[in-house]
């Protein structure tokens, strides 16, 4: 029996903001039927130049909250707003996500007043390192956690793999780390295309076997071995074709050399931008296999696997992070890095239509799993043990 006396105050991303606020739309949506709470929300997380397309998507209108009573907006750009959060926020429990190191070092000023107010802290932690490479980086992200966490209660984090990496950078002792999943996060805007009309709207040729890779490009997505082993696939696959969907955050010369060295040119379509909620499922639904080949310094959950369980998709992943949780079958899971076995596991895939039906099913029942329903209930166990720990 959820405590409905229970105070909570969400501090998280939401749209239009990029980056998390889809995991943060689903969790306070599916916690709205259980608690009344407040959410406080960000205008701004990063400074622009870290964007190249952008912070915002102004294209898309998410269905409303119910039961949210957003107080503070947090600006990056106006510490007053990162001391009226801490200030304002009315609830016993605050729940923190962690996600970018701009945020925490807003939360360097905003916990402290918190916990000067006597509130209970508990962290979601969804990197567990940084994306952005560079030594000076990584110390200073870790500097600030280990600034922020010691006023917390307790944390969160999406799977074992996380919380092992978590004890070992941080050797949190005393204060539980729960894990709970990410829910299956299905795109709110739903177009339902078939693969035809997918194809259609994107210019591909039914007679093509489509491999996606979806998301963010960063260094650590896996995209150059991709490319080395699409040279092999397209050996034993003339139609095959891979389309990369995202926006590029690292430098795309790179990526362009391996292309046009390879000559794989005929094999690739490109979509270098932000894909908005409201044309995610266009490609999905375009493709036969979703592949994801991440490499370190990846160690978090992956939320493209979330989505593509969501979406029902066959999924091919690295054994690196929580990936591994997003397929049931070893013939879906490669060694990070390992080009060949890439390559070859795509190939086998791809040519047994018997094991993409059978990933397409096992997604479809991971995906059931993984209903934000679980996941909230789940949360709110989080909040409760916190709370009875006077």
């Amino acid at each position: 029996m959820v405590n409905r006396q229970m105070k909570v105050t969400i501090i998280t991303p939401l749209f239009p903001l990029k980056s998390i606020s889809p995991y943060s739309y689903h969790l306070t949506e599916a916690l709205s039927h259980y608690l009344n709470f407040e959410c406080i929300t960000f205008s701004r997380t990063t400074l622009s130049f870290f964007y190249h397309d952008g912070e915002r998507d102004t294209t898309f209108q998410p269905p409303s909250l119910k039961n949210i009573n957003q107080r503070v907006k947090i600006n990056i750009h106006n510490p007053l707003s990162w001391m009226k959060a801490g200030l304002y926020a009315s609830g016993d429990i605050i729940h923190l996500q962690h996600w970018k190191t701009s945020a925490t070092a807003m939360y360097c000023i905003i916990v402290p007043i918190l916990k000067l107010r006597g509130k209970k802290i508990i962290f979601s932690i969804h990197n567990i390192t940084p994306h952005i490479p560079g030594k000076y980086f990584v110390f200073l992200d870790r500097l600030l956690n280990r600034f922020v966490f010691r006023f917390a209660d307790s944390f969160i984090v999406h799977n074992q793999r996380n919380k092992k990496r978590f004890e070992e950078l941080y050797h949190i002792n005393h204060r539980p780390i729960s894990i709970v999943a990410i829910g299956s996060h299905e795109p709110l805007v739903k177009n339902k295309l078939s693969q035809i009309e997918a194809r259609r709207r994107l210019s591909i040729p039914l007679d093509k076997k489509v491999i996606l890779h979806f998301g963010y490009i960063w260094g650590y997505k896996g995209v150059h071995n991709l490319l080395y082993a699409l040279e092999i696939i397209a050996k034993e696959i003339p139609n095959i074709l891979l389309i990369l969907a995202g926006t590029v955050t690292s430098d795309w010369k790179h990526y362009e050399e391996i292309i046009g060295k390879k000559n794989l040119h005929p094999y690739i379509q490109l979509y270098l931008h932000y894909i908005p909620e409201s044309e995610v499922d266009v490609y999905f639904s375009a493709a036969d296999l979703v592949v994801l080949p991440y490499i370190p310094p990846f160690d978090t959950h992956g939320d493209v696997g979330a989505l593509t369980v969501a979406l029902q998709k066959p999924l091919l992943v690295s054994d690196i992070g929580g990936l591994p949780e997003y397929v049931r079958n070893k013939d879906a899971i490669v060694h990070p890095g390992d080009i060949k076995e890439l390559a070859q596991k795509t190939i086998l895939i791809l040519n047994d239509q018997n094991l993409l039906c059978s990933l397409a099913e096992d997604s479809k029942n991971i995906a059931a799993d993984l209903t934000w329903n679980e996941i909230a209930k789940k949360t709110i166990m989080v909040y409760e043990q916190t709370m009875s720990k006077i």
